[in-house]
């Protein structure tokens, strides 16, 4: 598994001695995902394209390569950096191996994992642990993404990869994943379940953006339906500001029932519609907005 890790590492406009007192360049965790056969293709978290004007990748062999940016998602935190393939040695290519995308979905409570990356504050660190929660899932706008908790230690800005015992990747530590730990509170590794990412990172290897509307919103439950009244369907929380929702007049307590023809049930029927379009195309969304006599149906 230790071949399909790298670390991606910010180079950045302005340097001054207190990055150097910190450690140097920000950097972050990468995997190893795909060789379309011109480049490698490493998905790390974005937060290491922040003020960034390049990238170096490390691979396992200690060997440094400038990568590029291919295509990050700030609404995910997720990018994919490219190396290409005629900078590699046949040496660092032996060393080097693309991973195995596995199947978070098979993953259960008291599984054990292995972490590998920069969990504990420095690149190429490793323990091992168990899940020790799947009930959470992590929200952004258009969509939501499980999370896998573990028992293992990290710092607050964590990155990694997790393993299984097969040494097939099941998800990316991050720290939005651990969003649920406040200050003060023992903080652990806690990763995005790679089977709910792999359409999203499919698209930005591709060089794809990943369709976005900006609607951050929740499910309404059968509960909710009978005890307030509320029509079945995507509930919208908050609209992301300069968005094409809000462009588009959709507002916070409006429900979504119906997207390009396809009815809307929950967040994950919403997020699926979704993704089934493309970056550009204009869809139409169906909803409903509660009025002085009820809710009334409303197209965007």
């Amino acid at each position: 598994a230790q071949k399909g890790v790298a670390t991606v590492t910010a180079v950045l406009a302005e340097w001054d001695w207190s990055m150097e007192a910190a450690g140097g360049q920000p950097s972050v965790t990468g995997a190893v995902t795909a060789d379309n056969g011109q480049e490698l293709l490493i998905l790390a978290d974005n937060s290491v394209c922040s003020g960034a004007q390049a990238w170096t990748v490390t691979f396992s062999d200690g060997t440094v390569h400038d990568a590029a940016l291919k295509k990050q998602d700030a609404n995910i935190g997720l990018a994919i950096f490219s190396v290409p393939r005629t900078d590699i040695t046949d040496a660092t290519w032996n060393a080097v191996k693309v991973c195995n995308l596995g199947n978070s979905n098979m993953v259960r409570q008291g599984q054990p994992v292995i972490a590998l990356g920069n969990m504990f504050g420095y690149p190429d660190g490793i323990a091992y642990g168990v899940i020790s929660s799947r009930d959470y899932t992590e929200k952004f706008y258009d969509g939501e993404c499980g999370v896998l908790a573990t028992d293992i230690p990290a710092v607050s800005d964590g990155t990694g990869v997790l393993f299984n015992l097969d040494g097939e990747v099941v998800g990316m530590i991050s720290e939005a994943a651990s969003g649920r730990q406040d200050e003060g509170d023992t903080q652990t590794a806690n990763a995005y379940a790679i089977s709910d990412l792999k359409t999203m990172i499919e698209l930005l290897a591709n060089g794809d953006s990943i369709p976005y509307i900006g609607i951050y919103g929740t499910s309404v439950t059968s509960t909710v339906q009978d005890e307030q009244g509320i029509p079945s369907g995507l509930y919208v929380i908050e609209v992301d500001p300069d968005s094409p929702a809000m462009a588009a007049g959709i507002q916070n307590g409006d429900v979504i029932w119906e997207v390009n023809g396809g009815s809307v049930t929950s967040l994950a029927t919403y997020q699926k519609a979704l993704l089934d379009a493309a970056e550009g195309e204009t869809v139409t969304l169906r909803g409903k907005r509660l009025g002085s006599g009820g809710y009334v149906d409303i197209e965007f």
